[in-house]
């Protein structure tokens, strides 16, 4: 199996690979892109109209580093922290920070950048997407414009209904695999067909995987019945407005009723160097008909998320108000937060 990462706007990659009991595989930080099953089919998202599936769609944003790595990411509720990738910002868990990074907001006069303060990368992230901590929190420095909608977590079960998948990355067809166009939001539909617990991949089941089918030609089910791989029960999911992801989607948000449920993470087919085994079109890894894609799920990682959002304004005063005991009883000078805002450290190296 091979599985592919790559961050739109630069030619900066890594690969490893590894060998399991079943299959080889190939990986690298993850891809990004939307891709449609049917080049009919506009996922382009524009400022004036920027909702799909009833999602406002304004909250997710693209972001660019200063080494010009391009991912994309989404405003959670707090409206100061961008929900994204890790190795958008990362090569390892603790190194490798950008100096600087900008998100951009698609508003509706124009797209507003805001640069970012900090960075906070998920501890159980340690260079292996598989492992299924390919999640960090970006702090803004200052407040998203209040046009940009900020989302909640999903926090229940997994889900087979259909999804929305949104991204800055590049963009093509099933049938010409993901080509150029970075920088333009756009979105679709898919589904998720089971969790990187299954079998089939041995990963953590924090990994949410879908595929990207034909509907024209049967054999690029890569999950479905009478394929060698591995039999799953059901139809594949065909919409006219389905997509898979690609380069520079890495980051960016799938909802479902609303709520993000995952985060782009990875490109998947079946191969050793190449996707050399059917049922990709292709044998690049390049978002072909017959490929599959992997999610971070935000149910399984949501405590962390949230403890990364900064506090309610009541809860900064619960907070003085038991800092001012413990001074008096300690006989400590008291201290108060700075701009009413918590104090934010840089991850180790």
């Amino acid at each position: 199996m091979r599985i592919a990462g790559a961050r739109g706007g630069s030619s900066v990659f890594r690969s490893t690979c590894l060998a399991g009991a079943l299959l080889w595989f190939c990986s690298a930080p993850p891809l990004g892109a939307i891709v449609t099953a049917f080049p009919t089919y506009n996922p382009n998202v524009l400022g004036s109209s920027p909702v799909d599936e009833g999602v406002d769609l304004n909250g997710v944003v693209e972001l660019i580093t200063s080494s010009g790595i391009g991912c994309s990411g989404s405003l959670l509720t707090d409206g100061f922290s961008i929900l994204t990738a890790a190795h958008c910002v990362t090569n390892k868990f603790g190194g490798s920070l950008p100096t600087s990074d900008t998100a951009y907001f698609l508003g509706p006069s124009g797209t507003v950048s805001i640069s970012v303060a900090s960075y906070f990368v998920d501890p159980g992230y340690t260079g292996d997407s598989t492992l299924g901590g390919d999640l960090a929190v970006l702090r803004l420095s200052q407040e998203a414009p209040a046009f940009a909608t900020r989302y909640s977590l999903y926090a229940g079960s997994f889900t087979t209904d259909p999804i929305l998948m949104a991204g800055y990355g590049v963009t093509g067809t099933g049938a010409t695999g993901a080509g150029g166009g970075f920088g333009t939001l756009r979105a679709g539909t898919n589904e998720y067909v089971t969790d990187g617990s299954n079998s089939l991949f041995g990963w953590s089941a924090s990994l949410l995987i879908g595929q990207f089918y034909d509907s024209d030609l049967p054999t690029t089910n890569a999950l479905g019945v009478g394929l060698p791989h591995s039999p799953f029960a059901g139809l594949p999911y065909s919409a006219f407005d389905e997509v898979d992801i690609a380069p520079g989607d890495s980051g960016g948000p799938s909802f479902y009723n609303g709520q993000i449920i995952g985060v782009h993470d990875l490109a998947v087919c079946f191969g050793s160097t190449t996707c050399d085994t059917p049922p990709s079109v292709n044998p690049a890894l390049n978002s072909y008909f017959g490929e599959m894609f992997a999610d971070t799920s935000v149910s399984a990682n949501f405590l962390w998320i949230e403890q990364q959002e900064v506090p309610e304004p009541a809860s900064f005063a619960l907070i003085g108000a038991g800092l001012a005991i413990m001074g008096a009883a300690f006989r400590r000078r008291s201290r108060r937060v700075k701009d009413g805002l918590p104090h934010w450290t840089w991850l180790p190296g």
